[in-house]
Parts: structure tokens; C-alpha cells; sequence
């Protein structure tokens, strides 16, 4: 009687972790449209810069019309400077068409970012829409090496 109850009880157990480690806490995307590889490495001020935040915006018709996937489309810059494109998951890259790139750098102290009311290092001259610094058109099977862009900082106005 108890190893039928014990077995039970393994049994249950069982069941319970397989279905929790099946469930995944993330979203997957079903029907994903094919991407391209885009990389670059970003430097500010000559030097490769951590924490710039690059938002590539698409400016014609893309495959991915999906909300969920597109209203997000930024990236950070590792600490080398280095970036890769990401529609569903890190760095696989985006749907062809043509996108404008805007760059924005805050501070990493989550002290300094209060005390200067996430103040934007490059002052905002890299992140209009109507005015990107760059804008690149990407091609079915063509991946794209941005290779370095170049930010200027401003200083901080007083």
C-alpha cells in the first residue's frame, strides 16, 4: 500500500517538472519571415563605446508586420563597441528593406542616470527620425558589416 502511494506521489512529481521545463517563459514566434545578419561596432569620441543604444527604424515595407516584433527594434553596444541586428532573438538579424539607424548613449549608473534625468551623452543629435545619421538598405541573403561608426559626445549643459 505505501509503495503504491509512493509511486504514485514519484509520479506526479514527474509529471509536474516535465511540464514546467516544456512551458517556456518567453514568447516564440511562430511563422518567422527570414532575416539578414547586420553587425557593426560603434566608437564615441575615437574610442569603442558600451551601452549605445541603436534603434533601427524600418522606412519601407518589411516581411514582419507584427507588432510584438517590430516596435522594439534596438540594440545595445557590448563593451567593445560591437552590435548585431535581433528580430526574435539576440542577433539573428532583421527582415530585408530599408531602416534608418539612430543612436543614443546614456549613462550606466543607475545614480548618475537619476541625478542627470537620463541625460542622452550624444545630446540628441543622433536620434531624429527625419534626420538619421545613417540609413541602410538590406537585401535578401546579403549580410551587411556596418564596420565603425563614428559619434561624437556633447558635454553636458549647465
Amino acid at each position: 500500500m505505501r509503495f503504491r502511494y509512493f509511486s504514485i506521489s514519484i509520479l506526479f512529481i514527474l509529471c509536474l517538472v516535465q511540464s514546467s521545463c516544456s512551458r517556456s517563459k518567453r514568447p516564440v514566434a511562430k511563422d518567422k519571415v527570414p532575416l539578414v545578419h547586420v553587425t557593426g561596432t560603434v566608437h564615441v569620441d575615437e574610442q569603442p563605446a558600451s551601452g549605445v543604444m541603436i534603434r533601427y527604424v524600418p522606412l519601407s515595407q518589411i516581411a514582419e508586420t507584427r507588432p510584438q516584433y517590430i516596435n522594439g527594434f534596438t540594440v545595445q553596444s557590448d563593451s567593445d563597441g560591437a552590435f548585431a541586428f535581433k528580430t526574435y532573438a539576440k542577433g539573428d538579424g532583421v527582415p530585408a528593406g530599408e531602416y534608418a539607424l539612430l543612436f543614443t548613449m546614456f549613462s550606466q549608473d543607475k545614480a548618475e542616470q537619476i541625478r542627470d534625468g537620463e541625460y542622452d551623452k550624444l545630446g540628441g543629435q543622433y536620434s531624429n527620425v527625419q534626420r538619421p545619421l545613417k540609413t541602410i538598405k538590406v537585401v535578401q541573403d546579403e549580410d551587411i558589416e556596418l564596420g565603425v561608426i563614428e559619434l561624437k559626445s556633447v558635454p553636458k549643459k549647465k
